[in-house]
């Protein structure tokens, strides 16, 4: 019979965590799962006051998810969020709380730890827009960057093209595991190399592509001119099965006009004017 069970048996078995706040914000009940995410006793998170300063330490932050919460209250709207927050034990997770206003203003707050979640959905998106082998960005994300920058600010924009030129003999010769050591090091000799800002993918099978905002045709000249010296100090330095080489090309859009797919194709054909140089 269900008026064996009291009511905080059954809030304390729920899937999810409970919060009940009054009119004055003040909470009035939490049930044992909010306290197993969260870390907090009821004791320990007296009003919201006190559990926003616990749950973010970070005063912007906190001032952020005031208003946020105020604004959404005051319209007396039921809405949800995904937010980090700091546990009594000083871990961080991400919890999807869902506010529920009640009658005679009173709140009910639903929360879930859904870090794990948030954490596939952040590795998902890593991988769709890198590289597996190098960790540079991919064709998709440097072609996203490049309809982003577009008729942008931040012109002038320089788009380097490269090809290493002794992939195929190093697969063929020595097999595709030092093939993809080769790569490897030259992913990191370009990360090496390049400014923070700058995009650099592996767009191909031995190609790789650079994007350089800001950056005038003076100024991508001496770029590949430290890229192609980094590859030669390189193979001074280490003894390897062949010579890292990579040929490049580069085409600069001064002006907001011109169109850097335009850019692209142009830094591509002159790669293959250089190659073998």
């Amino acid at each position: 019979m269900l008026n064996d069970l009291s009511l905080k048996t059954i809030l304390n078995n729920l899937t999810m965590g409970i919060a009940i706040l009054d009119k004055n914000r003040k909470f009035i009940y939490i049930n044992d799962l909010t306290t197993k995410i969260t870390g907090y006793t009821l004791a320990d998170i007296k009003n919201l006051d006190v559990a926003f300063k616990l749950a973010f330490p970070n005063f912007e932050k906190r001032n952020e998810v005031r208003e946020n919460f105020k604004n959404k209250i005051a319209k007396g709207k039921h809405y949800n969020q995904v937010i980090n927050i700091r546990t009594k034990n000083n871990k961080n997770k991400f919890i999807e709380f869902r506010v529920n206003p009640l009658e005679n203003g009173y709140l009910l707050v639903n929360l879930m730890d859904v870090s794990k979640r948030v954490e596939q959905e952040a590795e998902i998106k890593y991988l769709s827009y890198h590289d597996g082998l190098t960790n540079l960005y991919n064709r998709r994300y440097f072609e996203a960057e490049m309809e982003r920058m577009n008729h942008s600010r931040n012109y002038p924009i320089s788009i380097i093209i490269g090809d290493l030129d002794n992939l195929k003999i190093i697969n063929d010769t020595y097999g595709h595991l030092n093939g993809d050591q080769y790569l490897k090091k030259s992913a990191e000799i370009l990360k090496k190399t390049l400014r923070t800002e700058d995009i650099i993918a592996r767009i191909g099978g031995d190609e790789f592509a650079v994007l350089l905002p800001k950056t005038g045709t003076k100024a991508a000249k001496i770029i590949c001119k430290r890229i192609i010296n980094q590859f030669k100090n390189y193979n001074s330095e280490n003894k390897y099965l062949n010579d890292f080489k990579i040929s490049l090309g580069f085409a600069t859009a001064a002006a907001i006009k011109k169109d850097l797919f335009e850019i692209y194709n142009q830094a591509d054909k002159n790669m293959y004017k250089n190659k073998g140089r």
